[in-house]
């Protein structure tokens, strides 16, 4: 093994660990997106079904 492999290796050891420093945040942030739409679409729907649900209130009786 000469001075030059040893320092491709070198620069291939480096590429790698760049490649897998940037794709993990990417992947990280795309699940945390996929949580926040799941989370927000839930509320939504508890939201909808409160409001289907809640009984309306009725008019207040004028005295008489």
């Amino acid at each position: 093994m000469t001075v030059s492999d040893v320092g491709r290796e070198g620069v291939r050891l480096v590429s790698r660990l760049t490649g897998v420093a940037i794709s993990v945040p990417v992947v990280a942030g795309f699940v945390l997106l996929g949580a926040a739409v799941l989370v927000g679409r839930s509320l939504l729907d508890v939201g909808r079904k409160l409001l289907e649900t809640k009984p309306r209130a009725q008019e207040p009786l004028k005295a008489a």
